[in-house]
């Protein structure tokens, strides 16, 4: 009878042991595969952010901006400050512009995540090729017909891809652009001659920077993402 007992114990306590290493188990799947899913199933939309490097450009230019208004608008009255102000008069229409650029990357990076999207084209356009090898003659005409589409879409994804790196290319360079106009200014304005031509320059860079950054905007707004969302 002990025997029975013991072996009754010995049993009930495997049957324990087993079922917590099971449900541990699946726990343990159920995790992982959430994980997976966060990983690689996670929507387009809340995938990606403004670069690093976009947001402090955007934070330098909106920093040199201001500060190119305030050299004009301390300069004591005269001749100069009167050429000064006529120089920074297109900086608020420019900030405006920089806004409206930052916007739709911002839209732009929201909506698309181009990384992945051109990652999963290249898987799919290989995928398509290996069905060729062994495909037959009436599958493959169909085959082709979907790769030309795929490699089609795939185009059209790097091209926009392009376009965006040369959005941010151009926030980082107009950045650097008035940290360079404003150091100028100064320079001007400490030797206080307003016919230097420097301030011709100057005036030149911001008109250059305002028209830069329509351009971009209105390539954005006939893609879509530079037009406020309704």
């Amino acid at each position: 009878m002990p025997f029975l007992v013991l072996a009754l114990l010995v049993f009930l306590a495997l049957a324990v042991l087993l079922g917590t290493l099971y449900i541990s188990t699946s726990l343990l799947l159920k995790i992982f595969s959430v994980v997976i899913r966060a990983l690689f199933d996670t929507p387009i939309a809340s995938s990606a952010n403004t670069p690093i490097a976009v947001k402090r450009s955007l934070r330098e230019a909106r920093h040199y901006a201001s500060l190119i208004k305030k050299t004009a608008q301390q300069h004591p009255v005269g001749p100069m400050q009167d050429r000064l102000t006529l120089i920074v008069k297109p900086v608020d229409e420019w900030l405006a512009n920089l806004t409206r650029l930052e916007l739709a990357l911002k839209k732009l990076y929201e909506q698309r995540n181009l990384n992945r999207e051109i990652r999963q084209f290249r898987f799919e356009i290989e995928k398509l090729h290996r069905q060729l090898l062994n495909a037959t003659d009436e599958d493959a005409s169909s085959i082709k017909a979907l790769l030309r589409s795929k490699r089609k879409h795939q185009q059209a994804l790097q091209e926009l891809q392009s376009f965006q790196t040369q959005a941010e290319l151009r926030i980082q360079k107009i950045a650097s652009d008035l940290g360079a106009t404003h150091a100028e200014m100064l320079l001007v304005t400490a030797r206080g001659n307003f016919k230097d031509n420097r301030l011709q320059r100057l005036d030149e860079n911001l008109q250059d920077q305002v028209t830069s950054l329509k351009d971009m905007i209105s390539v954005m707004d006939e893609m879509g993402y530079g037009r406020a969302t309704s």
